[in-house]
């Protein structure tokens, strides 16, 4: 294995020069790598036929039960696609800083809870008080986000859904009774993922939000699609005619490891299935936050210090054209020159807005968007370069006992993800890819459970 760069790794198999995987973390992460069961993974990923050159694996890659892990770029030659590469459809993130200012030290417990109670009766999936979405999913997943319209408790003009798709969105895979009775309930809920709530802790950039402000993160997709998918066979049937015409092995196949030829009706529909599914999580995402601006900004008028505006908005899942090869990305958002990137802990931790660095090609133009589900060695949660060491472990767990969130909190989970959030904001600012620009502390976090 030669070393690249400053933290940057790569293999090659001796037998095929022009595959390999390239490993975009620092030592410390890549330590950890191997004591996972991704490397295996990847380096079969890394011979599966229809490849454009070598994979590439990011700090937070995470292996899954089935299909490809998250946190990696597979890029396939022209007319070919591993459907369960990116299979999480449409799934991204949007930003708002809310505009209301708040000291989390000192706001009253009771309208803390009250407010996520509210928050919670107008998103769940089965809350009667949700109001229903009168437009139609169909039309949704057909021409995107200018379907809903603007969203009324935010502004976006300053950073607008980066909302595009390299193929036309299709909907024939899908039942139709489908896409207008379950989809078309789910819309304007969180399903799939969560909503978070932050308070900016401490402000580490001139341009990031000042310390108070707080900032809603809302994480969904299209996981209805997906699921739909796969309860009607889509993924198997897809399999099995992977094997049937020797594209790929029963073994590969077995494992989610199977591609598909877009040539075929089979092929080129799960792709219009997915640039739908993309329109459907973008229209989402934008409805849920919404909703949530309005809550809290109601709930907590007296706070308010300016007007709400959307910080971001964009996919961290995707298949897209890239030099006439397909890239699929799972986990990982594009950076931006002028606007933040979100880096996650997880459900019960503090997370990160920060900036791009001077070296987003170094990556692809990609990043991480948080830490990854395999244990590391815990290490002192100041140990970001640049940061003085001001963040305490007792702080830390503090703040996870003072937040409200409807999951149940896991002590072992809590600091490997607080270590691994850490460890990948401190690597990401050591190699000049991000910045931090604020550190949040969260104050809700809501993961929808029915769907």
């Amino acid at each position: 294995m030669a070393r690249l760069d400053v933290d940057y790794f790569e293999a090659h198999f001796a037998d095929a020069p022009g595959r390999g995987v390239r490993l975009l973390m620092s030592s410390y992460l890549l330590g950890s790598l191997f004591q996972s069961s991704i490397m295996a993974q990847a380096a079969r990923i890394a011979r599966l036929p229809y490849l454009a050159g070598p994979i590439s694996i990011y700090p937070d890659a995470s292996p899954k039960p089935f299909g490809f892990p998250a946190g990696i770029v597979v890029t396939t030659e022209p007319g070919w696609l591993y459907p369960l590469s990116a299979p999480d459809m449409g799934c991204g993130y949007l930003v708002v800083d809310t505009g209301i200012e708040i000291d989390p030290e000192a706001i009253n417990d009771d309208l803390l809870n009250e407010t996520f109670d509210g928050l919670v009766a107008s998103i769940d999936v089965g809350s009667p008080e949700r109001e229903k979405v009168s437009t139609s999913a169909r039309a949704i997943m057909m021409e995107g986000i200018s379907t809903v319209g603007a969203p009324v408790h935010f502004g976006v003009a300053s950073a607008e859904a980066e909302e595009s798709s390299s193929w036309s969105p299709r909907v024939d895979l899908l039942e139709a009774s489908f896409v207008a009775s379950d989809l078309q309930a789910s819309l304007g809920s969180a399903a799939g993922h969560f909503v978070a709530c932050y308070v900016v802790e401490r402000s580490l950039s001139p341009a990031s939000p000042p310390v108070g402000r707080v900032i809603v993160v809302v994480h969904v997709g299209a996981a209805p699609v997906r699921d739909h998918l796969n309860k009607l066979g889509v993924f198997a049937e897809l399999a099995a005619l992977a094997i049937d015409k020797a594209i790929s092995t029963a073994e590969d196949a077995a494992e989610g490891l199977f591609a598909v030829d877009l040539s075929s009706s089979h092929g080129g529909a799960l792709l219009g299935a997915a640039m739908a599914s993309r329109n459907f999580g973008y229209a989402n995402r934008q409805l849920v936050a919404d909703t949530v601006v309005r809550v809290l900004r109601s709930r907590l008028k007296r706070y308010a210090a300016c007007s709400a505006v959307q910080l971001r908005h964009v996919d961290h899942v995707a298949f897209e054209s890239v030099d006439g090869a397909i890239r699929s990305r799972r986990g990982l958002q594009p950076l931006h020159e002028h606007r933040p990137i979100f880096i996650t802990g997880g459900e019960h931790t503090h997370g990160y807005l920060a900036t791009t660095g001077r070296r987003p090609s170094a990556v692809d133009g990609l990043c991480c968007h948080g830490t990854p589900v395999r244990n590391t060695e815990v290490v002192p949660l100041s140990a970001m370069a640049g940061v003085e060491p001001d963040l305490s472990p007792s702080s830390a767990r503090r703040w996870a006992d003072a937040m409200v969130s409807n999951t149940r909190f896991d002590e072992g989970r809590f600091w490997s993800d607080s270590a691994n959030l850490e460890i990948v904001m401190s690597y990401l600012a050591e190699s000049e890819i991000a910045h931090p620009a604020a550190r949040l502390r969260q104050l809700m976090n809501y993961r929808e459970l029915k769907l």
